[in-house]
């Protein structure tokens, strides 16, 4: 592995290609790693797969949720990889991207992210022939960047997008505190809430490792910077075809979010899952196909 920082309970290393390989249990494609420019002088990781048996299925910009790591993903990636070109894009507040100099909180505004993704997905010559996959932030980043006209595509599958970031009076604190103050915070107050308000146990693990992984200044000026965020009202100017991922027992991502949503777009889908961790896995693939076919030809 590479070294690149430090992160809570100490380094965490961002995967280079052999890791990648081992924890998606060596699919049949070519991985390739490279940090690609963005905005403001932001180079971004991206992992592209290239199956040795494509499916024929335009690529997919794949926009993971805000500090996600890749192994919350391992079980979508490792089936999807074997038969589709994915193009695994980690936003900016990760601890993969690079920056030469003092980040700021303007830096994590929601355009600069969309920004990014329109320098990058041109730099990888992806244009308009491309499917749209995101999470959380990653769903959010990508439904703004249409909206905006700065982003186009074939279609895009949203996974439990946000209209806006939500905190509790007692989280006030989090934005407010020190950077260094964050380990502590988040050991006695953020994941026992988390623990306590998430119904799925690989829901809590996941958002436990993304927590305890996260690179905490970024962390700090991403919170700042979204924490009064909304989704513009008006997505009528969306017209691809946009399915808005929710799972039932997902408690931390509103289902009533993804309704009002996915009604404001004029072709805009619900696509019911079982569960949030359903979406992150492999059994998720045949939902994306079917909505594609029946939607995107």
């Amino acid at each position: 592995m590479n070294v690149q920082a430090h992160g809570l309970f100490g380094p965490v290393d961002y995967m280079d290609i052999e890791d990648v390989k081992s924890l998606l249990d060596n699919p049949d494609c070519e991985i390739q790693s490279r940090l690609v420019e963005g905005a403001d002088g932001f180079h971004l990781r991206v992992y592209s797969f290239i199956p040795h048996h494509d499916s024929g299925a335009v690529p997919v910009a794949f926009i993971p949720g805000w500090t996600s790591v890749m192994d919350g993903w391992a079980p979508l990636l490792a089936e999807w990889a074997n038969t589709r070109v994915i193009h695994y894009i980690e936003t900016r507040e990760k601890r993969s991207a690079n920056i030469g100099r003092r980040i700021r909180k303007d830096d994590f505004q929601m355009d600069r992210h969309v920004e990014d993704l329109r320098i990058i997905t041109d730099a990888l010559g992806l244009g308009s022939d491309v499917l749209w996959f995101g999470s959380s932030l990653g769903a959010t980043v990508i439904l703004h960047g249409l909206q905006e006209g700065a982003l186009d595509g074939k279609g895009a599958f949203l996974v439990a997008p946000n209209s806006e970031f939500r905190f509790s009076t007692w989280q006030i604190p989090f934005v407010a505190a020190p950077w260094w103050c964050y380990p502590p915070l988040i050991r006695l107050f953020g994941l026992p809430y988390l623990k306590w308000r998430l119904k799925e146990p690989k829901q809590y693990i996941r958002y436990r490792r993304t927590l305890t992984q996260a690179h905490l200044p970024r962390l700090k000026k991403s919170v700042q910077a979204n924490r009064r965020y909304a989704l513009p009202t008006d997505l009528s100017v969306v017209n691809i075809p946009v399915a808005i991922c929710v799972a039932a027992s997902d408690t931390l991502h509103t289902g009533d979010d993804s309704h009002s949503i996915a009604d404001s777009l004029p072709n805009g889908k619900v696509v019911e899952v079982p569960s949030n961790q359903y979406a992150h896995e492999g059994d998720l693939i045949p939902d994306v196909n079917a909505w594609e076919a029946k939607s995107c030809d």
